[in-house]
């Protein structure tokens, strides 16, 4: 009886022993909150989209707390880079403005809507891309099920009439999260240029020939017509497509004139 008295009383006092040691390495150890920190976070438009390069609004504040550059937050833009610099008495720095384009503008007559027509799976691009070495249809072109459009914390993608997916430049505010969904990568952030409307190539199609133009009516088709008459020479035909610098395009729209398959597009900047 002695000897279990005595074990209880030895693990109650290594338990006492124990709590004290906790609680006082709690209160040695503990960080202190900023108090600024629900403030920095309020200012933020809370898309939690990682575009800053940190996990999420919070997380980035944390880093403006620290010392980080307040102009990184793309949804944000000037406005709360603005306000983030007069709250933390910081320069604001120049703020990259940037908006997702979808790089393929599609037909009515493109294969996979014709194969999406006896496709039993689930309405989603990123499992019927699963299927695409089955597919006679434009392997890089929007698949039109919709994923980007339900991801989009705006509503600032639609799928237009030919059920491929168009951003609104108006309502994007650049937070990049239908980049990363898109199975195809047709989806890309684009920064804002010098001139408010530059020319871009809506396709991705990397197949050649007689097979680009009978998987899809709007394709690049890799001729180079564009390439040679571009006066910035910022042009560039990689995997049969063409590529538009448009940090150097100069909005001439010679090159649109040249295109034999109407493939290139012009993209207009749009203040919010």
């Amino acid at each position: 009886m002695n000897s279990i008295l005595l074990t209880v009383a030895l693990v109650g006092a290594i338990g006492l022993a124990g709590s004290t040691v906790l609680v006082f390495a709690s209160k040695k150890l503990a960080v202190q909150e900023d108090e600024r920190l629900a403030d920095v976070v309020a200012i933020l438009p809370g898309a939690n989209c990682g575009s800053c390069g940190y996990p999420g609004c919070e997380g980035y504040a944390r880093a403006m707390l620290d010392g980080a550059p307040v102009n990184a937050c793309g949804p944000g833009g000037p406005d709360a880079a603005a306000k983030l610099s007069a709250y933390l008495g910081v320069d604001a720095g120049e703020v990259v403005v940037k908006r997702a384009i979808v790089a393929c503008r599609g037909t009515a007559d493109r294969v996979v809507l014709q194969e999406r027509a006896v496709y039993h799976g689930d309405h989603s691009c990123r499992i019927y891309a699963t299927m695409g070495h089955l597919s006679d249809g434009c392997t890089d072109g929007c698949i039109g099920y919709g994923d980007c459009v339900a991801t989009c914390p705006y509503g600032a993608i639609s799928l237009n009439k030919n059920q491929v997916a168009v951003v609104d430049p108006a309502v994007c505010i650049g937070c990049g999260l239908c980049t990363t969904i898109c199975p195809r990568g047709l989806i890309s952030l684009v920064e804002k240029s010098d001139v408010d409307e530059v020319s871009f190539v809506l396709c991705h199609n990397t197949l050649t020939g007689k097979r680009a133009k009978d998987a899809c009516a709007n394709t690049c088709i890799g001729c180079r017509r564009c390439v040679k008459v571009c006066p910035k020479h910022c042009i560039e035909v990689v995997d049969n497509v063409a590529h538009i610098d448009i940090t150097k395009c100069v909005g001439c729209k010679v090159c649109m004139g040249v295109c034999p398959e109407g493939a290139i597009y012009p993209l207009t900047w749009v203040t919010r």
